[in-house]
């Protein structure tokens, strides 16, 4: 008879192999083959546990068989919420428990309108949504300036789409329901003749139409006369002017520009301070120039313009201080008014006005930017359904604008459409739009087909990602080194904070110290592996069994990938339904095979099986209570040290006691002193179970297992 190291040898130096030829045998495929089919079909808690062979092959698989019968127990397990300490599966001291428990969702994840990260994504296009509204105004602008002298007729003009369009925004019209004949007769029409159609048509916009008609010198045939353009400079000035006030939704550099050429042409013909304020153009750029309120009355900016400085009580000093006699000193006029040198500015002068305007012409608005940014980061999160969000314009038109939407012009029935789609459906509203902002839309807010928030898309779920963070932890501050937690704490923080922006398997693994987090998260030190290594890793695939994750004997590996929602090409997947996702069936069917193999060994050397089930175990000891909690580990124990089982009726603490004083748990995470314990185990196993009949048999049967009562009062000690 093989000693009992040798049948643990043989098995434990070729894991993997073992594994897979485990897997081969047609009893355990047919499990295996049922679990993973029927699985996702199963959609709550009761229709689980009521499927036998479904619940006992995950209860074989967590090592929790004896429990099987445990129902009522088991139930109270899956439901437990594995993000509060408190909750019944963490209380318990065997985190077998725990382990079972996260490997299904049945815990809900917190249901969020949107993240942190889609709220700022929003408020960043927003931003690009402006910014490329004002480079649509330049680009329009200057297309239009380049062509309209090339324009010999009225036809030429309205045959050319972009140049159309740009006519008709100038001018408040309409760019999609428009008359080419109603255009042509417009704009051939004679001002000076009472009769002709611009000047009898009973359109509402009459006055307009015939704006329109003078900014443009067709002819009544709708061509050019011999010399004359299709509008001379300054009517393209008019137009360009009229689109750039009236397209943009705020003021924009193109519309400044204008601005600017405006006052630093007209200034040096000013001659009166009543002349500049009078020109509502002229002085709205002074406002600005000078950071005055738009509500500044014409009378005030006249007072400051006249102030003698040179008078203590003149009106800019008493009235307004340094701003205001900033101001004064930027002109030239007199107190009464007219100028007290050549001209109203310097150019020294009129520089400086400029200057001080192109810096600040947006200033008011980006303020109230700021304002709108603020107000949408505290008030979207209340916004629990689209109904309510449709319901707060404030809020809605600013979506809407953020993704390039006019309220006026898309129906609400619409976004409504686009929100509630299933972006893993190809077929669904948004991904079926050729126009991409619809799911660009989708993708930014997390609402249920029901129109409802649900909970967002991640890389990995709230669940995984709160389990990784807590695995962190512990591993950080176990063995006595309580000392790192206030360390391991920032670390969890800048994980939980930093992985829930992340989008791309790429965006996870070029930073290091979140992939460091997740290593040392799943016990494996960090310092061992490269960044080459762990990006053939996720690139794997975990479905083809010849792929790189796959191929290393280091499960933990496999159970990493799984804990993370990208897919093939490393982007974020849409989020499983189910009861239990891509991680959890993962983790089940290696279990499952684990356990197969571990019975297996025992059915010729139940001592090969502790041996084993121990070492897998060995990475989730972090306390006595660990092995107390559980009957096989604690046989190993007390084997190894040839310890009588009269111990477990002593008080639990001096239990723990006894383990501490003969077994460093810290040193037992080193491979080699796992191997050295594991060699004293299995000797004094061969000495102490010499006999035909072995009685540690009993401690993976119902016959020797942990009741529930005994369970709880481990569990009320721990906590205690």
């Amino acid at each position: 008879m093989l000693s009992t190291f040798l049948s643990y040898d043989l098995i434990n130096r070729d894991i993997r192999g073992n594994l897979e030829r485990v897997s081969q045998s047609s009893q355990v495929a047919r499990e295996r083959e049922y679990y993973n089919e029927k699985i996702g079909t199963v959609t709550d808690l009761d229709e689980f546990l009521d499927d036998y062979r479904l619940y006992s092959y995950a209860m074989k698989a967590h090592g929790l068989e004896d429990m099987t019968y445990a129902k009522a127990f088991m139930k109270k397990v899956l439901e437990s919420d594995l993000s509060d300490s408190d909750s019944f599966a963490n209380k318990l001291t065997d985190q077998r428990y725990r382990q079972f428990a996260s490997s299904f969702q049945f815990s809900s994840d917190t249901a969020v309108t949107q993240t942190k990260r889609q709220i700022e994504e929003v408020i960043d296009s927003f931003k690009g949504a402006i910014e490329d509204e004002a480079e649509g105004v330049a680009t329009e602008t200057a297309n239009y300036r380049a062509n309209i002298g090339a324009v010999t007729s009225v036809d030429q003009l309205l045959g050319n789409e972009r140049m159309r369009n740009y006519v008709l925004k100038a001018f408040d019209l309409d760019t999609k329901y428009w008359s080419k004949d109603h255009l042509t007769q417009v704009l051939t029409s004679d001002l000076n003749d009472p009769a002709s159609y611009v000047n009898t048509t009973t359109a509402s916009n009459k006055s307009t139409l015939q704006a329109l008609t003078a900014h443009f010198n067709f002819n009544a045939s709708g061509t050019l006369d011999v010399g004359v353009q299709a509008q001379d400079a300054s009517q393209i000035d008019a137009v360009v002017g009229a689109y750039a006030f009236y397209v943009p939704s705020r003021t924009v550099q193109t519309e400044a520009d204008l601005n600017k050429a405006y006052y630093e042409g007209k200034i040096g013909s000013i001659t009166t301070a009543d002349e500049l304020v009078n020109d509502s153009r002229m002085l709205s750029y002074v406002k600005t120039a000078f950071g005055l309120e738009d509500i500044t009355l014409k009378s005030t900016i006249t007072n400051i313009l006249t102030s003698d400085l040179n008078d203590p009580n003149n009106y800019a000093t008493t009235m307004g201080g340094e701003a205001y006699e900033a101001l004064t000193r930027a002109f030239g006029f007199a107190t009464d008014g007219t100028l007290s040198g050549a001209t109203a500015q310097t150019a020294i002068q009129i520089a400086q006005t400029s200057g001080q305007y192109m810096e600040r012409y947006d200033d008011k608005q980006e303020v109230k930017d700021a304002e709108l940014f603020e107000y949408y980061r505290n008030y979207i999160g209340t916004m629990d359904s689209i109904e309510e969000l449709q319901s707060t314009p404030r809020i809605y038109d600013f979506v809407l604008a953020a993704f390039g939407f006019d309220p006026d012009e898309v129906k609400d029935n619409v976004i409504a459409q686009a929100l509630t789609s299933d972006l893993s459906d190809p077929e669904s509203f948004a991904n079926a739009q050729k126009d991409t902002r619809y799911r660009e839309l989708a993708e930014a807010f997390n609402f249920g087909a029901d129109g409802e928030k649900s909970a967002p898309r991640l890389a990995q779920s709230q669940l995984l990602l709160t389990q990784t963070a807590r695995d962190y932890i512990v591993v950080k501050t176990r063995f006595g080194n309580s000392d790192n937690r206030e360390a391991a704490d920032k670390e969890a923080e800048y994980y939980s904070e930093r992985i829930q922006n992340i989008q791309t398997a790429s965006e996870f693994l070029a930073d290091r110290r979140l992939v460091d987090f997740v290593l040392v998260a799943n016990g494996i030190n960090a310092d061992d592996v490269t960044d080459d290594f762990v990006k053939q890793v996720f690139e794997s695939d975990l479905d083809d069994p010849d792929s790189f994750v796959n191929q290393q004997d280091d499960h933990r590996y496999a159970q990493i990938l799984s804990s993370f929602n990208f897919d093939k090409n490393g982007e974020i997947t849409f989020k499983e339904s189910g009861i239990q996702g891509r991680y959890g069936m993962e983790m089940t069917d290696h279990l499952y095979l684990q356990q197969t193999l571990e019975v297996e060994a025992g059915n010729d050397n139940n001592g090969a099986r502790l041996a084993l089930y121990f070492k897998r175990m060995v990475p989730d000891i972090n306390t006595p209570y660990d092995i107390l909690g559980d009957t096989a580990l604690l046989e190993v124990f007390r084997t190894a040290f040839s310890l009588p089982s009269e111990m477990s009726s002593m008080d639990i603490e001096k239990q723990a006691a006894i383990i501490e004083k003969y077994l460093d748990l810290e040193e037992m995470q080193d491979p080699d002193e796992l191997e050295k314990f594991i060699s004293r185990f299995t000797a004094m196993y061969d000495l102490t179970n010499n006999s035909g009949s072995d009685p540690t048999l009993g401690l993976f049967s119902g016959s020797s297992s942990i009741s529930a009562d005994t369970l709880l009062s481990i569990a009320q000690l721990k906590s205690a």
